[in-house]
């Protein structure tokens, strides 16, 4: 099979690119998301059961549509994910190095107390397996898939260097922690000299902004990305959930999550249709779906969306939401309707350094 036509240059991209944290290593403003590979009976499979020939499909729409990242984990379809992913670049006929493959480690890949977490042993362990599924050399971003409260933030940070200095993963990355558990980690990686972490992958969209009271502050001062996962809140987003014309038979009616606030969400989507029914693209209307996603590609702090699908025509819709544009008006609407409630420190550090803002310039 001909390699898919993956853009040399910005000028050639339909894509922009990005790049990642305070680093040299460039990704493409959407990420392809792989939760929806290799899902059996069990919680992956609710989410997804795609296998190799329709993996293959989305994996070559996204390539031959600017996408350069790619986004996995060990745990999803208990390592099926992987191997499916590393197939599709071989099926594909993809050059290693025009592609940014990211995985991740923590839960638990066996039965014993030690197959899981951010313990050295399991991270040394699991980046080992990675690669073999991935059928790779290297593991372009390792992320640690969650806090560990068993193991030092210590030990995860030296076995993810270590990992570094034998070549076997170039950049290092942290999802769902805390604010305050990110910056012990860049402290630490600081003081020792070891890797520095380049991103955090996180949920947020606009019916879910509450990385904005702590985290999205602390990724802006220390320079680290931000990589969203989850952008449409399980579906929610598509407005399919909301009004008269909402399904019964839905992903949510199984797997409830992220948790939502449906009256909150109502308000959003209302807003969302009628920001929607006034764009179109290449003379297609526009969705709520491509709406919601367009919106996190305007927030400054964000360095990827990893957008998954199940049909190529799912990733198309989502790959357009790239090209949606919006008024100073409507992001105005849409900061509006989706704010946050004012939360102390918050409300105080503002009123405090009212005084004192207009002169840092």
């Amino acid at each position: 099979m001909t390699t898919p036509n993956i853009p040399g240059s910005t000028d050639d991209a339909p894509l922009r690119l990005r790049t990642l944290g305070h680093s040299g290593l460039f990704v493409s403003e959407l990420c392809l998301g792989t939760m929806t590979f290799g899902g059996g009976d069990d919680m992956w499979g609710l989410i997804g059961q795609l296998q190799q020939e329709p993996a293959d499909e989305l994996v070559k729409t996204a390539l031959e549509a600017g996408i350069n990242f790619i986004d996995t984990a060990n745990v999803y379809g208990g390592g099926n994910s992987e191997r499916i992913v590393g197939q599709s670049l071989k099926n594909l006929g993809v050059r290693r190095e025009d592609v940014v493959l990211a995985t991740k480690v923590l839960g638990p890949m066996g039965a014993g107390p030690n197959a899981r977490g951010a313990s050295r042993g399991h991270i040394m362990n699991e980046c080992k397996a990675s690669l073999q599924r991935l059928q790779t050399d290297y593991i372009d971003l390792y992320q640690i898939h969650g806090f560990d409260p068993a193991t030092p933030i210590e030990e995860t940070l030296e076995a993810l260097d270590t990992l570094v200095r034998h070549g076997h993963i170039r950049y290092i990355g942290l999802s769902n922690w805390a604010a305050w558990q990110v910056m012990k980690a860049v402290g630490i990686a600081r003081a020792r000299q070891l890797c520095p972490i380049l991103s955090l992958q996180a949920y947020y969209t606009l019916v879910g902004r509450d990385l904005e009271r702590e985290v999205i502050p602390m990724l802006e001062s220390e320079n680290i990305g931000l990589m969203v996962w989850s952008p449409l809140a399980g579906g929610y987003l598509s407005g399919k959930y909301e009004g008269p014309d909402a399904s019964a038979e839905n992903r949510r009616a199984k797997f409830d999550f992220p948790p939502v606030n449906r009256e909150r969400g109502s308000e959003i989507i209302a807003v969302l249709r009628e920001i929607a029914a006034g764009k179109t693209l290449g003379g297609q209307s526009v969705s709520v779906a491509q709406t919601a996603l367009a919106w996190l590609l305007h927030q400054n702090a964000v360095s990827s969306v990893i957008v998954g699908a199940k049909r190529v025509d799912q990733l198309q819709d989502n790959i357009r939401a790239a090209q949606i544009r919006f008024s100073d008006d409507e992001l105005a609407a849409l900061d509006e309707v989706s704010r946050l409630p004012a939360e102390y420190p918050g409300w105080m550090l503002e009123r405090q350094g009212e005084y004192r803002a207009h002169m840092k310039g």
